[in-house]
């Protein structure tokens, strides 16, 4: 018997002995025998104990798991829904003093905040992974639509596709990239082109802030039509298109820092920030370049020419989520750039269809690259040759060439569900949304959805359930449900305003720790690590 298993048959002893009849030696003998079977076996235990949050479980003296990883859990169980993996490392604690492992199960937690309460998604023996199936309890995403000739934005709950108004101080225009959501979806930064100013609002509460000028320059006044949020929510990158500006906004506090000169613009602008959070990418048009900014300094280190004897016309950007591969569709020369970000120059370019859009004389479609969730595939869609490549990634070479349907189709739009496993693609031209199966690159549908604009917004929920377009000569929104491929709804001004451009859903955040058990002990939770489904969806995610 271990020096703990005697103490504890001790003090049992004694207090047996003062409260009940000597028979109850035979007792303390038989609570002897057993803790002198058990001590071996827990001898790697301490007694303390404690609450923890997610359940009613107690802590050992189990050291807390590591390496906890969160990602994309694609589709499987269903194309209208986004899973998540987990992964972690195999703990390295050595066996008990039986020869068992002294690990021998692990539990997933996830809650919809950092500090709320946590339940229970998965557990598993000695397997180091889990997939959280089609994650839910976040707040309802909201899908944010931008008008053009008004003073308005309208927020439209997915739930019930009910909208509501938000009264601006300004106009967006007709800039389909002039809204952005942080990761956290609390906050929605909004470009008012025509205005020369940008507002935030409040999801929570649909609060529009005060309105944020951007200044004019020698007279010159100020386009803000393109936005891009940092990863860690801090900082909107603000393009100011008639002064060749870009600004970083405090979001927080709608602080305006100074101004970051790049190249010449296109209209529409095309911004990226890439996933580590260190860079912005800047899309040049009329300069025939791609400027980078460190985020670290606010400046420009180094400008990436496109095409040769001044022929590129960058309109559109993407980045991979290692953030190693910004990729640039250069309209002048119909080809895809890869910028490699660890040394900023073109490792490759890549031949695609005519990206030429006659609609936009000064720009082009700047929502017409994709890149899946795991970083595979790059998808380019090409305005007037009616195709859509599908580019490995790996070795920057197009696998296939998707021709769609329709009287000569121009597609001047992509979105990826963010689930990876559904690529929609909007033709303009037939008024119509080509849904696209990611693992065989065949169109598995092509609903009718309202007249649209050109160039077109459109945004997928993060549970990847549902796909809205704006239809901007329409003055509607189309609602394709993934799961059929099918118009679900259609809203009417009344509920999205007139001329809808912009449209974009606000992403769900969810937080995962993970514990170690042996039999009923549980190890203290291990750090949260966060997931966000549905953050800039097709550039990283």
């Amino acid at each position: 018997m271990t020096a703990s298993a005697r103490g504890l048959a001790c003090a049992l002893y004694r207090s047996v002995r003062a409260h009940a009849p000597r028979s109850a030696g035979a007792l303390c003998v038989a609570v002897a025998l057993q803790l002198t079977v058990l001590g071996t076996a827990l001898a790697s235990f301490g007694f303390s104990v404690k609450a923890v949050k997610g359940g009613a479980l107690v802590a050992a003296s189990l050291v807390k798991p590591t390496g906890l990883e969160t990602a994309n859990g694609g589709c499987a169980g269903g194309s209208g829904q986004t899973n998540v993996s987990a992964t972690w490392t195999a703990s390295a604690e050595k066996p008990d003093a039986n020869g068992n492992p002294m690990i021998n199960g692990y539990k997933l937690w996830r809650s919809t905040t950092s500090k709320g309460v946590y339940s229970e998604v998965g557990s598993t023996g000695i397997a180091t992974s889990v997939t959280d199936v089609n994650p839910s309890g976040a707040e309802t995403p909201q899908v944010f639509v931008g008008n053009g000739g008004l003073k308005a934005v309208h927020a439209v709950k997915t739930s019930t596709n009910e909208g509501a108004s938000l009264t601006t101080t300004g106009t967006i225009g007709s800039e389909p990239n002039s809204i952005a959501v942080n990761p956290e979806g609390t906050k929605v930064v909004v470009a008012e082109d025509a205005s020369h100013q940008l507002q935030i609002i409040t999801v929570s509460t649909q609060k529009v802030g005060a309105a944020v000028a951007i200044p004019e320059v020698g007279g010159v006044k100020s386009r803000p039509d393109a936005v891009a949020i940092t990863p860690n929510g801090l900082t909107a990158y603000v393009v100011d298109g008639a002064n060749n500006l870009v600004y970083p906004i405090t979001i927080s506090s709608g602080k305006v820092g100074t101004a970051i000169a790049v190249g010449a613009q296109g209209d529409p602008g095309a911004i990226v920030v890439t996933p580590n959070g260190e860079k912005v990418y800047v899309a040049n048009y009329s300069a025939h370049s791609v400027s980078v900014i460190a985020t670290a300094s606010n400046t420009v280190t180094a400008t990436v020419t496109i095409g040769a004897a001044e022929t590129g016309k960058p309109i559109a950007l993407a980045v991979t989520p290692s953030s190693a591969d910004v990729y640039v569709a250069d309209q002048g020369n119909g080809q895809v750039d890869d910028i490699a970000t660890s040394s900023n120059t073109v490792a490759h370019t890549i031949a695609v269809g005519s990206m030429a859009d006659a609609n936009l004389a000064s720009g082009g479609d700047p929502n017409i690259l994709a890149v899946t969730p795991e970083g595979s595939k790059l998808y380019v869609a090409s305005y007037t040759a009616g195709t859509v490549s599908d580019i490995a990634i790996s070795t920057d070479t197009v696998t296939s060439t998707i021709t769609l349907p329709g009287t000569t189709p121009n597609p001047n739009a992509l979105a990826l569900t963010p689930n990876g496993c559904q690529l929609y693609v909007h033709d303009h031209a037939n008024n119509q949304v080509d849904a696209i199966t990611v693992s065989s690159d065949e169109v598995a549908a092509s609903p009718a959805v309202g007249t649209s604009g050109d160039p077109t917004g459109m945004s997928v929920t993060p549970d990847s359930s549902h796909v809205y377009v704006a239809n901007r000569n329409g003055s509607s929104v189309s609602v394709i449900a993934t799961a059929t491929n099918t118009v679900s709804a259609t809203l009417a001004e009344a509920t999205v305003g007139k001329e809808p451009y912009a449209v974009l859903a606000t992403p769900s955040q969810y937080f995962y720790e993970l514990q170690a058990g042996h039999g009923g002990w549980q190890s203290a939770l291990g750090a949260a690590v966060t997931y966000t489904l549905g953050f800039n969806q097709g550039g990283w995610q």
